[in-house]
């Protein structure tokens, strides 16, 4: 294990002159400048949401064919920030983690008079490809791709053990479940959501009978309502979320494929906020859904670029307990986090 500390700033702290925002559930997201705080939507009083903060750096756009693509897009003189960063979560110290997959590094962020700084990277030589990171009272969990293992680390980032299951193929998204002190661990190309304690020790898996309903095609995303242990499960390539209650029996799913406000196409990230919202993000929208449990549309924002409150490619969501929504958005190369106030 290596720890790199530094407390220069490798954060931009939003200067707050545009905003993208919808005057209704219906339409296409616009982008306005505006003198003041960026706000979804922009136009009442007591909005949704607000951008806060952007975390970001210094780096070169990517060598090769996604440089060239990324550069179309975004201009050829686009300079990027963390490296790829897929996932994020606030731990029992407050620290906020978040896994910069491509360099293999987790950095780590302490909340300084209501902003994140940069204190240290962790860089983990036996994880090969970090992707997702999940917290318990005592430990850390991070997925490897390439291992297709999670590796167990306490809270000082030493290795205290990994969970390895012979059906487990590449082990993506983590959430750990304060309610029935249990870690979800969503495996696409295993077509199932795979569930251990928080020692490691398997408990069962979602997704790989049942009805066809009940059944997953490719899990990339899972939740638990803290409440009432209910399972929200995002499956990516049926563009469903789909609904267990904590026995893991299937209730219902929502979704479907298309091009319009509601529907999916890339779906990537999933969170649950206090009030029940879903927020579930589309990487082929480039923006965010807000649904109620039933999957009623209630509100989206964003759209695909690089300005605040855009994204390019967005992926995991996380939604703190001071309910603050983060959205890793890896190919700008930064994490956005907004306050959302529950409705």
């Amino acid at each position: 294990m290596t720890i790199f500390r530094s407390f220069k700033s490798c954060l931009t702290i939003l200067s707050l002159t545009s905003a993208v925002f919808l005057s209704g559930i219906v339409g296409c997201a616009s982008t306005q400048n505006v003198n003041g705080t960026v706000s979804y939507p922009g136009d009442i009083s007591q909005p949704f949401l607000t951008l806060e903060q952007v975390i970001e750096g210094d780096q070169e756009m990517p060598k090769g064919l996604l440089g060239r693509i990324l550069g179309v897009i975004v201009g050829p003189e686009r300079q990027f920030s963390l490296n790829q960063p897929t996932d994020m979560v606030v731990d029992q110290l407050g620290r906020l983690l978040i896994v910069e997959s491509e360099a293999g590094y987790i950095s780590i962020y302490s909340k300084i008079e209501g902003v994140w700084i940069n204190s240290a990277r962790v860089h983990l030589p036996e994880i090969l490809h970090p992707n997702s990171i999940a917290s318990s009272p005592d430990k850390i969990y991070i997925s490897d791709l390439m291992g297709g293992t999670v590796h167990i680390l306490d809270y000082e980032f030493n290795p205290v053990g990994a969970i390895s299951y012979s059906d487990m193929v590449r082990p993506g998204s983590l959430f750990y479940d304060g309610y029935s002190k249990r870690l979800y661990v969503a495996d696409p190309p295993a077509h199932r959501v795979f569930v251990f304690t928080i020692g490691g020790e398997f408990v069962a898996n979602i997704g790989s009978n049942g009805s066809s309903q009940a059944r997953l095609q490719s899990p990339v995303a899972v939740t638990v309502d803290q409440a009432n242990g209910q399972i929200y499960v995002l499956d990516g390539m049926a563009r469903k979320v789909k609904q267990y209650d904590a026995e893991f029996k299937f209730i219902r799913s929502f979704g479907e494929y298309d091009q319009v406000p509601g529907s999916f196409a890339f779906p990537k990230g999933i969170a649950l906020a206090s009030d029940g919202t879903l927020f579930v993000g589309d990487a082929a929208f480039g923006n965010i859904q807000l649904f109620d449990p039933s999957g009623a549309l209630l509100f989206y924002f964003g759209e695909t670029g690089t300005g605040q409150g855009q994204f390019l490619l967005p992926r995991n969501l996380y939604i703190d307990q001071e309910q603050h929504l983060f959205v890793a958005d890896p190919y700008n190369n930064r994490v956005q986090i907004f306050r959302y106030f529950p409705q």
